[in-house]
């Protein structure tokens, strides 16, 4: 839950952030912010963690799944709303789903699929009023199916680890690594001693919503479910985004919408009944 609140905040100053520079700069101040903030419990569990090739080859390839899911991400807010772009994030579920059946071997059972399919159908119904067939939104899409697809590997790659590293020390040397590739671009280093304070301001939370508290806590969720159900939780982040972007821009908020994250939040309940029904039992005996 922890991480459906931050990653239902996240996009918001993270599109407000996109107004005062352009997309690798953001990034890159994202990635330190995040940073600075994952180094002090990173500190403290240096020692909880395992350290070797294995672990830094697959430390490097999250970080660059990392790199291109955010500015996938800073290419489909400028196009869209938050809501719409988390909306259509979600089908990261789908594809994390795959890659984790195709490298993980984790069972996707019918009830799992089932409620991934009754999440899309509530994604669908909360834009219903608002569908529509421009180059531009269509662009939005791409850029966001492409940010699905950089964050569902960095949640594969993360669980074929998480048991040996410690989630906070993982998203600190993802973040460090990303940090030193996104330098070697000249228009990070050129536009960063030019950004403005209100521009950090928004940086930083943005940071500490997503990649420092949604991240860490989503990676401590895979310690103990599997992907697929991880996802199925953290869906229903779209539901928060669109209250907070109601707050923030003042975005009425529509029946289609209010409908179709009813639909979202029965079928992420619906998935956990059966594991609450075995915890209450015993407690009831």
């Amino acid at each position: 839950m922890l991480s459906v609140l931050g990653g239902g905040l996240y996009a918001i100053p993270y599109r407000l952030s996109l107004d005062t520079a352009n997309a690798l700069p953001v990034i890159w101040g994202l990635f330190l912010c995040a940073f600075l903030f994952s180094l002090p419990g990173a500190w403290l569990a240096r020692h909880r963690t395992k350290y070797s090739w294995k672990i830094a080859g697959i430390a490097i390839a999250t970080s660059v799944a990392g790199v291109v899911g955010n500015y996938s991400i800073c290419q489909a807010l400028s196009l869209s709303s938050p809501t719409l772009m988390v909306l259509l994030m979600r089908s990261e579920v789908i594809i994390a789903m795959i890659l984790g059946w195709i490298f993980l071997k984790e069972i996707v059972t019918v009830r799992i699929f089932t409620a991934i399919v009754l999440i899309i159908v509530g994604i669908l119904v909360m834009r219903l009023d608002s569908l529509s067939f421009e180059i531009k939104e269509w662009s939005a899409i791409l850029w966001a199916f492409s940010a699905a697809f950089g964050f569902a590997s960095m949640q594969v790659l993360a669980k074929s680890i998480i048991h040996e590293v410690h989630p906070q020390v993982l998203n600190v040397f993802r973040l460090a690594i990303g940090i030193v590739i996104l330098w070697c671009v000249e228009e990070v280093r050129t536009e960063i001693p030019a950004m403005n304070y209100s521009g950090w301001i928004w940086i930083a939370l943005a940071a500490f919503c997503g990649p420092f508290w949604g991240r860490v806590a989503f990676t401590y969720t895979l310690r103990h479910l599997t992907i697929p159900k991880a996802n199925i939780i953290v869906s229903f982040a779209p539901v928060m985004t669109l209250l907070f972007e109601f707050l923030v821009f003042g975005s009425l908020i529509s029946w289609f919408e209010i409908l179709g994250g009813g639909i979202m939040l029965g079928s992420i309940i619906w998935i956990f009944l059966p594991g609450l029904k075995i915890n209450v039992e015993p407690a009831e005996n």
